[in-house]
């Protein structure tokens, strides 16, 4: 299998870059991945949290309010980087795209991959709402039956 991320990955990555700058930030991390695909609103990384009644506006609200606050208004930059951590989990996308033979990297190993890192916001936020990673491929796999 070929590392290439489906075109839903793929906006979901320039969203993450818009939410990083709508908050003021001028990196990328796992919390902004996981806005981005909150604000995309669409693919099954969302239809597995919406299958564990994950509250999308609930959940973005908790992680944005773990967030350092920022006052600065940042309009664009050509070139945001991204954490090391999220680097790291862009790149384990493809593993777990092929633990489930997929053709593409889908939101579901993206978010596959953010749970699979416990030390982030976006996973102790799903982790009060009593989802982790196991909860979360155990759906992927009802979902692919």
């Amino acid at each position: 299998m070929e590392a290439k991320f489906s075109k839903r990955v793929n906006d979901v990555l320039k969203y993450s870059k818009d939410e990083a700058l709508r908050l003021g930030h001028d990196y990328i991390g796992i919390e902004h991945l996981m806005l981005g695909m909150i604000r995309d609103g669409e693919g099954v990384g969302i239809t597995l949290l919406k299958n564990l009644e994950i509250n999308l506006n609930d959940l973005r609200k908790n992680i944005e309010k773990s967030l350092p606050i920022s006052m600065r208004k940042l309009n664009s930059l050509s070139n945001i980087p991204l954490v090391k951590q999220a680097e790291k989990t862009l790149k384990f996308t493809y593993l777990e795209a092929k633990v489930f033979k997929a053709p593409q990297i889908g939101t579901e190993h993206l978010l596959l991959c953010i749970l699979k890192d416990n030390d982030n916001v976006v996973t102790k936020a799903l982790s009060k709402l009593g989802v982790d990673y196991n909860a979360v491929k155990l759906e992927l796999s009802f979902l692919l039956l």
